[in-house]
């Protein structure tokens, strides 16, 4: 989801700069006994992360890695593309090291040729969880999953599926620019059977592509790991790791000796997708980042589709770098409209358009859903490239009881330092609890990596302990317009001063918030889930 490292070559800018409200290190909190251990970290998992290389340019990499549940790591590999390097693949040295706390947070390291790397993690269940790279040498973040070993292959892996990949491409002249590809593939037996995408590729978005049926395949290399190739209109090419029969990371490979096309995503199963406006008819709430005008902006927010082609109840927080966040709506909502498309029947493809008086062009987004709860959407608004995830809102009214419990986080964007206007990947991941209490009700410890490129120092912050306050208004569409919000200090170990972070705050359902920061220099994002704890 996030472009701007991809565009740019960036500089530091250091931890608290963004954001600083003075203060020191707090000694770390005992972890909540959840009962998460090395023991939890046990199998075969397939990780995907994106990011920014120590170059400025981007970093994509999807792979396999296998702990022994007592401590070490006993290999993978992993495909890794950056600008420097290029795309290859790398495998990892047996016998390094991780640990893992009870409240779900852990630490990996990982060895290969091209020298060692760490790993920040929470757990968000038993078996799969968020994933940060915390060494300062490049800024990453994701996600691992067990992966389920009778599916390696690719007969495992068959029907409609639902993909999203994003980076960058450049043009002869070496210029590069954003790209987001969202779309529906059918595989079967290994042949690539049909679908349909929409690019978008620096603001400007193509019509719908029709992929042709026969005009590709999904082959399976490595059994062993799961990873393979995936081809499809003869101009497209991906390698893939498998997570499961549901579901698999994708790479592109670029032109050999090149580094770009530079992108990277995740493809899910589709299951009864809605095949007319009737059959989109909810709540949902969705979450997006892209570039544009600005290296970075951060999209949340969620309307209501009333199951005839027509939305309402829009609210949205729209956050560009170095910009206080816009919210939506800010003059009179207009042309307010939804189409489940009838000209691809079965893609689960919607366009979603409104208008705000204050802008003289309208939101525009175009998901395919993988179920009718579901999906991955494009930000196609003017002067956008932009994708995330748009998810069915249920449970309402949401109360700070309802929401209550243990959380695992990833939180991924920009901030640029208000003294010297240096731009920074960010990275968050850590475990958060939320209580019923009406203020004071969050805490919990984090990871984060704000990558330095100016100073060899590069910045990298373990154990940083959070508090705050979580303010629960409703689904976002409360009379009064307040938002839920979600803030909290963090501490920083270093010896450095300690951040006040501040977010809008978009509850999903029991499982799931979106949160977009709000803090000027900023243009982050992320999730919360609730952590599923170990039998």
């Amino acid at each position: 989801m996030k472009r701007g490292a991809l565009l740019l070559t960036l500089f530091i800018a250091a931890f608290g700069a963004a954001a600083c409200s003075g203060g020191g290190s707090t000694t770390l909190p005992p972890p909540p006994p959840n009962g998460f251990s090395k023991a939890s970290l046990n199998g075969q998992y397939a990780f995907i992360m994106t990011g920014q290389a120590a170059d400025g340019f981007g970093l994509m990499r999807i792979g396999t890695f296998v702990a022994d549940g007592n401590g070490t790591i006993q290999g993978g590999t992993e495909l890794v593309n950056t600008a420097s390097n290029g795309f290859e693949q790398l495998n990892f040295s047996p016998g390094t090291t991780y640990g893992v706390s009870s409240d779900g947070r852990g630490a990996i390291n990982l060895l290969n040729a091209s020298g060692p790397s760490a790993y920040s993690i929470t757990f968000t269940s038993p078996t799969q969880g968020y994933i940060c790279e915390t060494d300062g040498n490049n800024g990453a973040s994701g996600t691992f999953e067990l992966q389920d070993s009778s599916a390696l292959s690719f007969n495992a892996v068959t029907g409609p599926f639902v993909f999203d990949v994003t980076g960058a491409v450049s043009d002869t002249n070496n210029n590069l620019f954003a790209d987001s590809i969202v779309g529906q593939i059918i595989l079967s037996a290994g042949v690539v059977q049909g679908g349909v995408f929409d690019e978008n590729t620096n603001a400007f978005v193509s019509n719908p592509v029709t992929i042709t049926n026969g005009s590709g395949s999904f082959t399976v290399t490595d059994t062993a790991n799961g990873l393979g190739t995936l081809t499809f209109n003869n101009n497209f090419q991906y390698a893939f790791v498998i997570v499961n029969s549901k579901k698999f990371h994708m790479i592109e490979i670029p032109p050999t000796g090149a580094s770009f096309p530079m992108t990277s995503g995740t493809a899910n199963a589709q299951t009864a997708p809605p095949a007319s406006n009737s059959a989109f008819a909810s709540s949902y709430a969705f979450l997006t980042s892209g570039s544009g005008t600005t290296p970075a902006d951060f999209k949340a927010g969620r309307f209501t589709a009333d199951g005839t082609g027509k939305l309402g109840s829009i609210v949205m927080d729209d956050k560009l770098l170095a910009a206080s966040v816009t919210q939506i709506p800010k003059g009179t909502l207009s042309a307010m409209t939804y189409a489940v498309d009838a000209s691809f029947p079965g893609s689960g493809r919607v366009t979603v358009s409104f208008l705000d008086s204050s802008n003289s062009n309208p939101y525009q987004f175009i998901a395919y859903m993988s179920s009718a709860t579901q999906g991955v959407i494009q930000d196609n608004s003017p002067g956008i490239t932009g994708d995330g995830t748009i998810l069915a809102q249920t449970g309402t009214p949401f109360t700070s009881g309802s929401l209550a419990g243990d959380y695992a986080f990833n939180w991924t964007g920009t901030s640029q330092n208000n003294t010297t206007g240096v731009i920074a990947e960010e990275d968050f991941v850590g475990h958060v609890t939320v209580t019923s209490a009406a203020s004071n009700n969050v805490t919990g410890a984090m990871d984060l990596s704000e990558l330095n490129l100016v100073d060899p120092l590069k910045v990298g912050i373990h154990d940083s302990v959070v508090t705050g306050t979580a303010t629960i208004s409703g689904d976002g569409t409360t009379s009064s317009g307040n938002r839920s919000t979600f803030q909290v200090n963090a501490t920083n170990p270093n010896g450095g001063p300690s951040s006040t972070l501040t977010f809008t705050l978009y509850p999903v359902n029991a499982q799931t918030m979106f949160v977009v920061m709000q803090n000027d220099d900023n243009s982050t994002g992320g999730t919360l889930t609730r952590q599923v704890t170990p039998p």
